[in-house]
């Protein structure tokens, strides 16, 4: 009898690991179809009417110094798609440097002066984690980053690191202001059960969303 509990227990949690990992690998799937879909096809579409329009305009040349300049502002748009896509497929390499550089890094690499910036700041003595935990805090870091430029409508994201004895808070907070009824999104986020929950729960970590001074803001907390 207690043989049979013990295989069903395991069935059950296996099932339900398979059915998270799988719901997990969906949302990424369709996360890159629908960065791939809104950042670069629509602008091919436009760039496409932009050369229609330059062989028409062809004896006029406002009308082509103009379309030259709108295409050069959505060609660096597109080439910024690119590298942030595929900045989230390529393997994260943390190794040889300190998690505050790594983080310090990733807001630099992320800061776009003509559409968004992104401050780093670190207080406290950093401690030694292990390398899954970096990993997975790094990418959490990430699409945080990621998500306030594209769904909140934020010119400014602030990553804040707090280490303190057996701690460390990681502070996201954006001054967005794409969200309405920002209580019902909070409590929407903090619901929500995606990669950001995944990544924080493999490592033990809380995620949650809160109401920041000037937008969204998102705190994990991992014991080191």
């Amino acid at each position: 009898m207690l043989n049979n509990l013990i295989l069903t227990s395991r069935q059950k949690f296996e099932t339900e690991i398979a059915r998270r990992s799988m719901e997990a690998s969906e949302q990424i799937a369709n996360e890159m179809g629908a960065e791939v879909h809104d950042d670069l096809i629509q602008k091919l579409t436009i760039f496409s009417l932009y050369l229609d329009r330059l062989e028409r305009s062809a004896g006029l040349p406002d009308e082509v110094e103009s379309l030259i300049l709108k295409m050069r502002a959505d060609f660096q748009t597109m080439a910024r798609s690119v590298r942030t896509i595929s900045r989230q497929l390529m393997p994260v390499t943390l190794a040889g440097e300190t998690f505050n550089h790594n983080v310090a890094t990733l807001c630099e690499n992320l800061d776009m002066p003509d559409q968004g910036q992104v401050h780093f700041e670190s207080s406290g003595n950093e401690l030694e984690i292990p390398e899954a935990a970096k990993k997975y805090l790094y990418r959490i870091i990430q699409e945080l980053i990621h998500n306030a430029f594209k769904h909140s409508a934020a010119w400014h994201v602030w990553v804040t690191l707090l280490w303190s004895t057996d701690e460390l808070m990681v502070a996201v907070e954006d001054d967005g202001t794409a969200f309405s009824t920002m209580e019902q999104q909070i409590s929407r986020l903090n619901r929500k059960y995606n990669t950001l929950k995944m990544r924080s729960q493999a490592i033990g970590s809380t995620l949650s969303y809160h109401q920041g001074k000037k937008g969204l803001l998102a705190k994990i907390k991992y014991r080191t």
